[in-house]
């Protein structure tokens, strides 16, 4: 019957996130036209928003029904910095790695490092997707779901099964999630590159969170994708997504990217000033050290 509950729950909650949210992005825009507010203004920014913080407080409910706590999912304020310098460290990686990698097998230069204007539109869209948007889908995604969906998996099972299992089914769920966004938003020719693109990042990051056991990381690493700070300029020179220079100087960031992470226990528990890693908590994932050892 408890194992049954706990299920119960888990739908619950999904039917939450694909309800709620989507309700809250309608009266959002039924409210942004009624009184004819840009969506690019910088009140049309922030309330593009909203759907992602009614997704905070759903997985924060539901939180407190499970009686977790923040620190048991990988939250804690001595985790913001090594979270964020992650992601800057992962930005300087693609910002330096890219352009000069793919410059080894094209000339002249292909890529640039372009700098943005930076105005109250820049400004918004910074705050929107570092301080509200990568921390609230993570933390209904990989802090909440995840974790659940891990412990309701019967402990007979592989406990690498477990977290592959647990880190598909939720990559899963928030494609769709995502799709849902774009059709709903008007987007009726989705590319499937955008949604090949939410679910391997959506793989990546749950990747990072599980090594890291620091859900800042994963939510950094959400922002960056949602708004990286500075761009990168395609030359005048043709380039191919699909030519062995390119595919090589991705593959060379994305290992830089792993090499962070796998040095973390080195370099990011130093940053949160603290020299232990045991902690207690009451998740089904924390009592397997899921977030340590993948």
């Amino acid at each position: 019957m408890e194992r049954l509950k706990e299920i119960l729950i888990l739908l619950l909650y999904i039917g939450a996130i694909l309800l709620f949210p989507w309700l809250a992005f309608i009266l959002v825009r039924f409210i942004a036209t009624f009184a004819e507010i840009d969506p690019n203004s910088v009140l049309g920014i922030f309330m593009s928003a909203i759907p992602n913080i009614v997704m905070f407080v759903i997985a924060y409910f539901f939180l407190r029904l499970d009686e977790w706590d923040f620190d048991s999912i990988g939250i804690s304020l001595k985790r913001i910095l090594p979270g964020l310098i992650f992601a800057i460290l992962s930005l300087i990686g693609l910002y330096f790695i890219l352009p000069n990698a793919i410059a080894i097998f094209y000339e002249p230069r292909t890529l640039y490092l372009s700098m943005p204007t930076i105005d109250a539109i820049y400004i918004a869209n910074l705050i929107r997707s570092w301080l509200i948007i990568g921390i609230c889908e993570e933390f209904s995604s990989r802090g909440y779901m995840l974790n659940k969906f891990y412990s309701l998996i019967p402990e007979k099972f592989n406990a690498l099964l477990k977290k592959i299992s647990s880190a598909l089914f939720v990559a899963l769920f928030f494609t769709l999630v995502g799709y849902i966004r774009l059709r709903t938003a008007g987007n009726f020719v989705i590319n499937t590159s955008t949604l090949y693109t939410f679910f391997f990042y959506g793989l990546l990051v749950t990747y990072l969170y599980l090594r890291t056991g620091n859900l800042f990381v994963a939510a950094f690493m959400q922002s960056a994708l949602d708004f990286p700070p500075f761009g990168i300029t395609v030359g005048k020179e043709g380039l191919s997504i699909l030519s062995f220079g390119f595919l090589l100087s991705i593959i060379c960031v994305f290992l830089f990217i792993i090499l962070l992470a796998e040095t973390y226990k080195c370099w990011g528990k130093f940053l949160e000033f603290n020299r232990g890693f045991n902690r207690e908590n009451n998740t089904g994932m924390e009592e397997e050290n899921i977030s340590v050892d993948l």
